[in-house]
């Protein structure tokens, strides 16, 4: 939605600039934004900051702390205002939960035009802005639009991710059917990854997502592909690895991603090989978000996979008619 926003306002003349946190999210709207205009740039929020001080000012943005993640935005506003600096562009956000109240204040002190696509069901820490405090700072209307419909995955992997939302947070579920999400007892990693070649050689044409929750259960899969003479058709992301922190969308269709970076994210067909990694309190509302997040990834497909002797309690307790049961036997 967040791409063809910025397509829609750069056909009527403006300089838009698409913004994410993430740096994989960026890559992904980057390789789809030339299809539709070549009039948007697509950055995330640090390289955005950080060009906008440098053509203003001769030094870095000022900081709170010594790696320079941390702005300090009172400073950053104060001089703003000081110099009556203004900018002209036009911002749409994606995942806008994710920045933090300096950074809407700025936009409001510059008089940007600013479009924010948020998702107020994430937890809210100090880098991130509730939708209530973006409202505030940008003074914009608080009856705003809702996307109340999953358009993405099937309805039954839908129906899934909705038993780890609040009631009233569910979406509605789109009408477009498909298979019941399965999760499989496995005897081993190296019998679920032959799976997923198994599901590639059938679904060559799939994108497929495998979500790990860990960057050392990330490589791991990643040898195991390899070892399985996928490595041509394999690439994991990998944020702070300079061999692997970058993504073709448009080749590899085995895409290896980790729940830290898999938001904003979608593949044809998921597959979780470590169910049994999620053990915090499955009531918890963290881990009930990042489980719903993860879900969805999913358009068509969605597996789960474990190796210990019962159900990991995050889904222990969902009924088999959102998510079938298998035991996937060593070969």
């Amino acid at each position: 939605m967040a791409v063809y926003r910025a397509w829609a306002l750069a056909t009527i003349g403006r300089r838009v600039v698409l913004l994410t946190r993430s740096n994989l999210l960026q890559q992904y709207h980057a390789q789809i934004a030339p299809d539709l205009s070549e009039a948007i740039t697509v950055t995330t929020y640090h390289r955005w900051v950080r060009d906008f001080w440098r053509r203003h000012f001769p030094t870095d943005p000022p900081c709170t702390d010594e790696q320079g993640w941390l702005y300090d935005w009172t400073e950053i506003g104060r001089r703003c205002i000081l110099h009556q600096v203004r900018s002209d562009t036009t911002l749409v956000v994606d995942e806008g939960q994710n920045l933090p109240n300096g950074f809407y204040r700025l936009c409001r002190i510059l008089r940007v035009d600013v479009t924010v696509f948020a998702d107020e069901r994430q937890q809210i820490g100090d880098e991130e802005s509730a939708l209530s405090e973006i409202c505030h700072l940008l003074d914009a209307d608080m009856n705003r639009p809702a996307l109340r419909c999953n358009r993405r995955s099937s309805r039954e992997i839908a129906l899934l991710a909705a038993e780890f939302q609040d009631p009233g947070d569910a979406e509605d579920p789109p009408g477009r059917s498909g298979g019941v999400p399965t999760v499989l007892s496995v005897t081993s990693l190296r019998d679920f990854m032959a799976e997923i070649a198994r599901y590639f050689t059938a679904y060559p044409d799939r994108t497929i997502g495998i979500i790990c929750r860990s960057t050392f259960a990330l490589r791991d899969v990643q040898s195991r592909m390899t070892g399985l003479g996928l490595s041509e058709l394999t690439q994991a992301y990998v944020h702070n690895d300079q061999y692997h922190n970058t993504f073709d969308f448009s080749t590899r269709p085995i895409r290896i991603v980790t729940t830290a970076g898999m938001k904003g994210l979608e593949f044809d067909s998921v597959f979780v090989p470590d169910l049994d990694a999620y053990s915090e309190d499955p009531t918890g509302v963290v881990a009930r978000l990042r489980f719903s997040v993860l879900c969805t990834r999913a358009r068509e497909d969605l597996y789960f996979a474990y190796r210990g002797p019962q159900e990991p309690a995050i889904i222990a307790g969902i009924p088999t008619s959102l998510l079938a049961r298998s035991q996937l036997s060593g070969g």
